[in-house]
């Protein structure tokens, strides 16, 4: 018999893959929900409530579909559509802008809030991980921006987040990026 979880998690995988339909990761053959299942699955084994989990499988809904925070709402609560918008980025802004904001919240922001964005790094570090060995520096075309500012992002990221430091979701993106950028 399933419980509330169960049926809740359900809603929200089903939820995120409709919304991410058809969507590949950047320049690859990846489907895109590999991405939130993924931050999911992270966050699932730091042991996160299932508040958590259920907004890193919806991450990215509002950033990347035409999801409005109206249905995130009216689907999963007030609570999870607070996760979601806070992960959030304004796409309208320029990608430093965008950046900087991150950065400049993430060392102040609710520790929940933090969990979920440190999980979707590390989810964005481990693609990058597995694909550079196989594309070398031509990975970097994928972004908006190259490895120089991928590596001050993700520095300064980490150190924003460096109060979640005690946890190994945090200590592997640690890792990965001292593997990727150093």
């Amino acid at each position: 018999m399933y419980s509330n979880d169960h049926v809740l998690f359900h809603q929200a995988l089903e939820f995120a893959a409709n919304a991410h339909e058809n969507q590949k990761r950047k320049l690859s053959n990846t489907p895109y929900i590999v991405h939130p299942v993924e931050t999911a699955f992270i966050l699932s084994e730091e042991g996160a409530p299932l508040s958590l989990v259920v907004a890193a499988l919806l991450h990215d809904t509002l950033e990347d579909t035409d999801t409005t925070p109206d249905v995130i709402e009216a689907h999963f609560g007030k609570e999870i559509l607070r996760l979601v918008q806070a992960s959030s980025e304004d796409k309208e802004k320029s990608w430093e802008e965008r950046k900087a904001h991150t950065i400049g919240f993430m060392k102040t922001a609710p520790e929940d809030v933090k969990m979920l964005c440190l999980a979707d790094k590390l989810s964005n570090l481990r693609s990058i991980a597995s694909d550079y060995p196989k594309l070398g520096e031509s990975l970097w075309q994928r972004f908006h921006r190259g490895k120089d500012q991928q590596k001050w992002y993700y520095k300064e990221l980490l150190l924003s987040l460096s109060s979640l430091k005690h946890k190994k979701m945090y200590q592997e993106a640690l890792s990965l990026y001292q593997t990727i950028f150093e």
